[in-house]
């Protein structure tokens, strides 16, 4: 049985142990540490039989809000994890009177594009050449939506 709920510094460990999988290179141990302790922050853990298999950290400033990693492990993904983390996310954000919640994604990540059009984001822009490849660089597609729209 799937749980979501706020990430603790008791989680930090088992964050610290997903983020490889999800994440090349993954954040270090402190800025997990950081992200966790922020007083602006919403970090939420989908759990599956009391292991973390999926998670979210987000940034919110006055009405608006970030995602700043959203990851799920291998064996869950494609399953819908992320899109209920997404989901609860925004509730909790719109009762925080979040008004507009941004991210990030590299170009050819085509699945999380389409879940994030299915949720609701719209392409705002691009930021040229932003994230590295083997062979150069690709750009970064900046979007938003109004959680609880």
């Amino acid at each position: 049985m799937a749980e979501i709920r706020a990430l603790q510094l008791a989680d930090l460990a088992s964050l610290n142990r997903l983020q490889p999988q999800c994440f090349d290179p993954p954040w270090s141990q402190d800025m997990l540490h950081a992200r966790l302790v922020h007083p602006r922050g919403l970090n939420l853990g989908l759990f599956c039989d009391g292991d973390l298999q999926g998670f979210v950290l987000l940034s919110h400033v006055l009405d608006e809000a970030e995602v700043l990693q959203i990851g799920v492990a291998p064996q869950y993904q494609r399953a819908g994890l992320a899109r209920q983390l997404l989901m609860q996310a925004q509730v909790q954000l719109a009762r925080l009177g979040i008004e507009r919640l941004m991210l990030e994604v590299r170009v050819s990540n085509q699945p999380a594009l389409g879940l994030y059009r299915a949720l609701g984001f719209v392409e705002d822009g691009r930021r040229s050449g932003y994230y590295p490849t083997a062979t150069g660089h690709e750009d970064a597609v900046l979007m938003s939506v109004r959680p609880g729209a």
